[in-house]
């Protein structure tokens, strides 16, 4: 390589809260727009995929994919199971969680306040909110 040259890391931290949004049909009886979390939950796994670091935050309507009250056979909460796969380690539950919340035992689920998120959000290079 030719003297002068650096490399240029090209991997950023992605900060994606996942809250399920409104529902944009009213066919969605738990108040959650799905398609908002599916899209979410592709994304961060997209940019684990390509080597990113990838924080996942569940709020309001998402929070039930990391808790032990959502179907197992539920596509998304079994996509979700795979995000170790794509190196998201970090899983994170904004202020709804209380000590006798149950988190599914596949993933490291912790809770954060929102003062923490927002510190991380103004860490983050890239903040998605679904």
């Amino acid at each position: 390589m030719p003297t002068g040259w650096c490399l240029l890391s090209n991997r950023k931290s992605w900060l994606i809260t996942l809250a399920g949004g409104t529902p944009i049909s009213t066919g969605d009886s738990d108040g959650v727009d799905r398609a908002a979390l599916q899209a979410g939950l592709d994304l961060a796994l997209a940019a684990g995929a390509f080597g990113q670091r990838v924080t996942l935050v569940f709020a309001g309507g998402g929070v039930g994919l990391v808790t032990h009250t959502t179907d197992a056979e539920d596509p998304l909460y079994r996509l979700l199971g795979s995000a170790p796969f794509y190196d998201i380690g970090s899983v994170y539950v904004l202020d709804s969680a209380t000590p006798q919340t149950a988190f599914r035992n596949d993933l490291h689920v912790t809770a954060m306040s929102h003062n923490e998120w927002l510190a991380a959000a103004g860490e983050a290079h890239v903040v998605i909110n679904y």
